[in-house]
């Protein structure tokens, strides 16, 4: 699932059975967990999977749709950081690893920034979307003016003035 065990390649000196082989056990392992995301998930999200051909592929997917950052569970987590003491009789390392523990925790749900990147792109897109027209559209679906109706030199639309605007 994490892509640590790629594709097998023929070597140059195995035989075509052997590669054969390999490359069979391998599709098998890689098909068997695409089957297992699409049997063990809601239909919503399994109709996905079919565009996928590598495990990976999909566990990505579902990583980046499904993973989110929660700011109260991540202020929480400081809270207990900061609130952490060492005890006494408490060794260094048992209390290192107590910090540790919470510190993987915090870095674990914190947003990957492609994610956050990604957002706020669309939600830019989005907003000039809305707000304003592109000027290659709205230059596709005016028709040349052959009337001879004023122009708004502010808004640049015919049939009032910048006084009317």
């Amino acid at each position: 699932v994490t892509g640590d065990k790629p594709a097998p390649v023929k070597r140059q000196d195995e035989i075509d059975d052997s590669f054969a082989d390999r490359l069979e056990d391998w599709d098998s392992a890689n098909h068997q967990i695409l089957t297992w995301f699409t049997n063990t998930s809601v239909p919503s999200v399994n109709i996905h999977f079919s565009h996928f051909d590598l495990a990976k592929e999909a566990w990505d997917f579902l990583t980046s749709r499904y993973t989110s950052a929660d700011l109260a569970y991540q202020y929480q987590l400081l809270i207990t950081l900061n609130q952490l003491r060492q005890e006494s009789g408490q060794s260094i390392d048992e209390f290192h690893s107590q910090i540790s523990y919470y510190w993987g925790l915090l870095a674990v749900s914190e947003p990957k920034w492609h994610s956050l990147s990604e957002l706020i792109f669309e939600e830019t897109r989005r907003l000039s979307i809305t707000s304003q027209q592109s000027p290659f559209i709205t230059a596709g679906t005016q028709r040349p003016n052959n009337s001879k109706s004023p122009r708004c030199t502010h808004c640049n639309k015919f049939g009032h003035t910048v006084k009317t605007c």
